[in-house]
């Protein structure tokens, strides 16, 4: 069993990327478990000054539900040919505090929903980018933009949500097949636990010099 943290990166009611993480349970293996994240707009702004102990309501939420995951799927849109400000403002917290950061050492999957054509592959190396430093393990092929997302993503009466693309379909598959793969693997968190052990020896290695 494992437990997929699923976050959207986009907060607008009818969001195409909310739609398309509604769509990943039925085209999820046997045993992964999703839980939606719906505290995106009432994380504040990152500020030094609110980072303390305890961190505000809405910071300690996100962290308490990144840390009770296994992986995480993010689902975004790109704005001005980057991530939104929405979703780095959510890593930035989730980065912290330094010494025990909530969002390391996980398997992630981030998947773009677009109309156009054109956008949504640098968010997506963006986003890679900010993960892999973190010291998670982000699933890096195939890579998944659903540039079509209003002809593709449809809901229901119901309520549920479908991905009409057999292509997209499958890419998802793939996707989430790998996921579940690397967290049966426990890849992630020993990348993490390696890097948290080599990073001290040159911490120390570096006070070492300083003193």
């Amino acid at each position: 069993m494992s437990r997929v943290l699923a976050l959207s990166g986009s907060l607008r009611a009818g969001s195409f990327n909310t739609q398309l993480l509604r769509a990943l349970p039925a085209l999820a293996p046997e045993g992964m478990e999703f839980e939606f994240f719906d505290g995106m707009a009432d994380i504040p702004l990152y500020n030094q000054d609110l980072d303390v102990d305890p961190p505000p309501p809405a910071v300690a939420k996100l962290r308490d539900a990144i840390r009770a995951a296994d992986g995480i799927v993010l689902a975004t849109p790109e704005y001005l040919h980057a991530l939104p400000g929405v979703v780095k403002n959510a890593l930035d917290w989730a980065s912290r505090p330094p010494a025990d950061p909530a969002l390391t050492g996980k398997g992630v999957v981030v998947l773009v929903a677009t109309i156009g054509r054109t956008f949504g592959f640098r968010s997506l190396a963006e986003a890679h980018q900010v993960f892999t430093h973190l010291r998670n393990v982000v699933v890096p092929a195939p890579e998944v933009v659903v540039n079509t997302a209003h002809e593709v993503l449809v809901t229901d009466e119901d309520g549920t949500a479908r991905i009409t693309d057999p292509m997209a379909v499958a890419l998802v598959q793939v996707q989430l097949h790998m996921l579940a793969d690397l967290l049966a693997s426990g890849a992630a968190s020993a990348v993490s636990d390696a890097l948290d052990r080599h990073t001290g020896k040159l911490l120390s290695l570096f006070n070492a010099k300083s003193g």
